[in-house]
């Protein structure tokens, strides 16, 4: 691994773990922005992505598991587990051109839907709405490792308390992302370069999850989100182009 490289992983996983701690998600999203561009292949990319998530996640669900709400996360859990492996095996079978195209269309819609719709649309906080907001989350983290929009707009309505609805979406992210990078493994993707390049980014990740932790209470994480969305629609365009 080349020290750009490095420098690029750490600088990516600061700025995924630190959205991810001041919002509740949007680590996959924001890293996908970038990593793409400076690695390898698309599966590379989503697989990194998604061991980010994986470490980030199992921290703070185990730092926050008294918060969880089990019973609530089980439908998601048993519809993601059933979509992730289907949508990893077709991931392998999309060619680096395809995926750069379909992820830029998948960046440019979440981004316009969490600037204008994510506000007026809920799903109903039952177990088929769960199971629902589960499978697409899972069909986009074995894609595009991405998975976290559907999730956040079904237990928006569910939970009754922020702490709930963080400790509770990191417990589902834990969870479906260990189960991924197992499913990417068995399909022949997690290779040693690839770890190397997981375990140099995390130590960004855990150091933005600190700084986000430090800030989450004098940081206007509305503003915050705009700018990350801006910047979604734009590494959406430049994918397509």
């Amino acid at each position: 691994m080349e020290l750009f490289q490095a420098v690029l992983l750490i600088l990516v996983g600061f700025g995924a773990g630190f959205v991810q701690r001041v919002s509740g998600f949007g680590l996959g999203i924001f890293a996908m922005m970038f990593l793409p561009h400076f690695l390898p292949s698309h599966t590379a990319a989503a697989t990194i992505s998604t061991l980010f998530s994986c470490v980030t996640s199992t921290y703070n669900a185990a730092k926050y598991r008294k918060s969880v709400d089990y019973k609530t996360a089980l439908p998601m859990l048993c519809a993601a587990l059933v979509s992730i492996p289907v949508a990893v095996y077709c991931s392998v079978k999309v060619s680096g051109e395809v995926f750069e195209l379909l992820l830029g269309v998948v960046l440019i819609l979440l981004s316009l839907w969490f600037l204008f719709f994510s506000k007026d649309l809920r799903i109903n906080a039952t177990a088929f709405g769960g199971a629902l907001a589960g499978a697409v989350g899972g069909a986009l983290n074995g894609l595009f490792s991405t998975g976290g929009p559907p999730v956040v707009l079904y237990l928006s309505s569910a939970m009754q308390s922020n702490l709930a609805y963080f400790a509770t979406i990191q417990f589902y992210f834990g969870v479906t992302n260990l189960y991924s990078v197992a499913t990417r493994a068995v399909n022949g993707i997690v290779t040693g370069e690839i770890l190397l390049c997981a375990a140099v980014g995390v130590v960004g990740c855990m150091l933005g999850d600190v700084l986000g932790k430090a800030v989450f209470d004098r940081l206007n994480a509305q503003k915050l989100k705009y700018v990350i969305y801006a910047g979604m629609i734009l590494s959406g365009i430049l994918m397509i182009i």
